[in-house]
């Protein structure tokens, strides 16, 4: 569900993929982000990040993707040498309709995505989002060096909240997670994010089960 009015919204482009209910940190030093962040703060306005498609974060323009995630500023904290670091939380996704380049910053008309009102999801679809959820945070801390006999995951029961929270523990590359972003349906989106959690999982182990074999081979 889109909302109906476009609204003027600043944009953050960045080498970074932002989910609703996702939290980013970032490091602000620029002075047109300095500008944007202060706009926010006074009008007490929210601004939309966006994954880079051409360009780079530092200096110069850089062209977004089409689709992003709208973020809510949580925490800031000043630091030396004139740089703040701040605390942002993704809210709803949005289309960009057009781009606006009339201050230091890129601002844009934004379409901005309501979740249905009235979603559902069944049990079955539930334990499979569950299961690999569980099993993909035991690989990662597998990986890590550390051991888990279960992982318990409490997951989000509103299907929309639920694909986004899985989208978070996809390792992949930012194209995949775009992809996983600007998917409108919420059932293919917690479709394709179990697809890669299973893929990512399986790699994960294995990985660890080749190391196992090399080391005891050398002993």
């Amino acid at each position: 569900m889109v909302s109906r009015e476009p609204q003027k919204i600043p944009l953050f482009p960045l080498s970074t993929v932002l989910f609703p209910g996702g939290i980013i940190p970032l490091q602000i030093f620029e002075d047109r982000y300095h500008s944007m962040v202060q706009d926010c703060l006074d009008t007490d306005s929210k601004f939309g990040i966006v994954l880079i498609k051409e360009g780079q974060e530092v200096g110069g323009n850089a062209v977004p993707h089409k689709v992003g995630t709208l973020a809510k500023i949580t925490k800031l904290r000043k630091l030396s040498q004139n740089r703040l670091y701040l605390t942002a939380v993704g809210e709803s996704r949005f289309d960009i309709i057009e781009l606006i380049e009339d201050k230091a910053y890129l601002e844009g008309f934004v379409d901005i995505h309501n979740p249905p009102l009235e979603q559902s999801i069944t049990e079955q679809s539930l334990e499979k989002a569950r299961t690999a959820a569980s099993k993909h945070l035991e690989a990662i801390v597998s990986m890590n060096g550390g051991w888990v006999k279960k992982a318990q995951t409490p997951l989000p029961t509103n299907p929309d909240q639920l694909s986004f929270f899985l989208a978070q523990l996809i390792q992949g590359s930012n194209k995949v997670r775009q992809r996983i972003l600007e998917e409108s349906s919420t059932e293919k989106r917690i479709e394709i994010c179990l697809f890669h959690l299973q893929t990512e999982s399986k790699e994960i182990f294995s990985t660890l089960n080749i190391d196992l074999l090399f080391k005891f081979s050398r002993n």
